[in-house]
């Protein structure tokens, strides 16, 4: 009996010593200017929730972000860190919560490395920064899982959080004499810097090549890739750009600092302190700064929490600094959805009821104003489309996406070569309902980025459902996004090459599940010369 139990606790020893050594073997340790830190080794290298910065918590909130800690003792890096505080909301769904909830710590500047199997220092793979989506208010880099788009190209990809809603781009009189510059405001912005800073800095350790980062984002992250080009304070953080569905000189995103500043007076009111009171502001429990609103603000054509202008980080608006050559020439990937603006379709709709003619009339109003909104509302007769929804959904991919796109890409090849795109998936994957007044979602916001990381994205879309040929088209499509991350020109294999963006032409490259090929007809299927000469920006 002895001697049985004596074996099986040597058995099981062996086996718990096995163990441990599978589970030593699956872990990967690299040092960092902070100290070393630990990641798992299969099915990628992977490190998350490395601070690149210290917690905006106590003095620090709505300070420019402060040095991150350091340690000496290998630090876990298995688990994401926390998001950034946002509230949860109807257009970007979390799954396993509800509209109205409240997520996330204040302690979340954070990022998350994704390097091939086997990289190391000499490596020297190129590398994406990638700034995730979210309307500044929402959505975290913890999000996107990466591991497949490093994995099958060979390149290193980060992923970051940055301060989001009034934690990130509250500017407020009070708060801009302890500004760098004398300007509050675009936190999340310097956030991103430091995060590419620390990149610089590190990502050489992770087999990455910091003379070789590329920045990309989409939506509020292809705004954010368009603010640090425009930006001086970013210069040499990245030597290529992709923007996805950026709003870059969209319709009442162009705000001046000092008017915003002005404007946040009343809602640093709101909150119950004086607005010269920047103890009390600091003070405020963090569910109230995310659901008090500022007063007075169109919901459509005004982003309340976004980026600024006249400022040292942003000395003029987007389209200023692109017309006038005033931003860091790099070369830049760009590119939209072909139906943009059927996700925005609840916002014409808040109430979830069809959108009735009425509603689409006023919707037009709060888009571009009064006095243009009748022009526009004869170039998208709800008669041609159907119904009112698909109208408000085609003026808002045409006004919002499509032609500022043209805009941007434009103002940029004067300077820096530009690679113009399209993604048109007819029924891109999706678990999102679509409403019943549309005849599908068809390529809405955000259903590129599936078919790019080829990985699912939680609330938005599952890769495991692609079809063949969405298969074939995902392939395609992040195929091209690694070749501009590698070589800065984004070939697609079989296919001629990818021609420079020509104004003149206005010549896209379309990805559709049957083809990839290049048209000269963008502008003209969405409107583009009557949105540029109605001049919304």
């Amino acid at each position: 009996m002895s001697m049985n139990v004596s074996a099986g606790l040597r058995l099981l020893v062996v086996a718990a010593s096995a163990l441990l050594s599978g589970a030593q073997a699956q872990t990967v340790t690299v040092p960092t200017a902070q100290g070393p830190v630990v990641g798992s080794a299969t099915p990628v290298q992977q490190f998350l929730g490395i601070p690149y910065a210290a917690p905006p918590t106590g003095p620090n909130r709505w300070k420019a972000p402060q040095p991150a800690p350091t340690w000496t003792a290998p630090r876990d890096a298995r688990t994401a860190g926390p998001i950034c505080p946002q509230v949860v909301i109807a257009l970007f769904p979390v799954p396993g919560r509800t509209p109205g909830e409240i997520l996330g710590s204040e302690d979340c500047l954070t990022l998350n490395v994704y390097a091939p199997q086997g990289a190391t220092a000499a490596s020297r793979l190129p590398v994406m920064v990638w700034i995730h989506g979210g309307s500044f208010v929402a959505g975290a880099g913890s999000s996107y899982d990466a591991s497949v788009l490093a994995q099958k190209n060979g390149i290193v990809v980060v992923t970051l959080n940055y301060r989001l809603g009034p934690l990130g781009f509250l500017a407020l009189p009070a708060l801009d004499a302890e500004a760098q510059g004398g300007a509050s405001g675009n936190y999340g912005l310097q956030d991103q810097q430091a995060a590419l800073t620390w990149v610089k800095r590190n990502i050489g350790a992770f087999g990455g090549d910091p003379a070789r980062v590329t920045v990309a984002g989409e939506s509020a992250g292809g705004m954010s890739v368009c603010a640090q080009l425009a930006s001086p304070q970013a210069a040499g953080l990245f030597q290529q750009a992709i923007i996805q569905s950026g709003l870059c000189t969209s319709p009442g995103n162009a705000v001046l600092q000092k008017d915003a500043a002005t404007r946040n007076v009343k809602y640093a009111e709101n909150l119950g302190c004086r607005s010269t009171d920047v103890a009390c502001l600091r003070g405020a429990d963090v569910s109230k700064l995310l659901t008090t609103r500022v007063p007075g603000l169109r919901p459509i054509s005004n982003l309340v929490w976004s980026p600024t202008y006249g400022t040292p980080l942003l000395p003029r608006t987007l389209n200023d600094a692109f017309t006038q050559g005033a931003f860091n020439r790099v070369p830049v990937m760009a590119g939209t959805n072909h139906d943009e603006g059927r996700l925005f379709v609840p916002v014409a709709s808040p109430d979830g009821s069809p959108v009735s003619l009425v509603k689409y009339w006023a919707s037009a109003g709060l888009l571009v104003g009064a006095p243009r909104a009748q022009r526009v509302l004869l170039q998208y007769p709800f008669r041609r489309y159907g119904t009112p929804a698909l109208a408000f959904a085609t003026m808002f991919t045409d006004g919002v996406f499509s032609c500022p796109a043209i805009r941007v890409n434009s103002a940029l090849s004067r300077y820096v070569p530009v690679y113009a795109y399209e993604f048109n998936d007819p029924q891109a994957v999706s678990v999102i309902k679509s409403p019943s007044d549309l005849p599908g979602l068809g390529s809405y916001h955000s259903s590129s980025l599936v078919y790019a990381f080829q990985t699912p994205l939680p609330g938005v879309a599952d890769s495991g459902a692609f079809t063949p040929a969405q298969r074939s088209l995902s392939d395609a499509f992040s195929a091209a996004w690694a070749a501009f991350v590698k070589t800065g020109k984004p070939g697609v294999s079989g296919q001629a090459a990818w021609q420079l963006f020509d104004p003149a032409h206005a010549n896209v490259q379309v990805f559709t599940p049957v083809s990839v090929r290049e048209s000269t007809t963008f502008a003209t299927d969405h409107k583009c010369a009557f949105w540029l000469a109605l001049d919304v920006q």
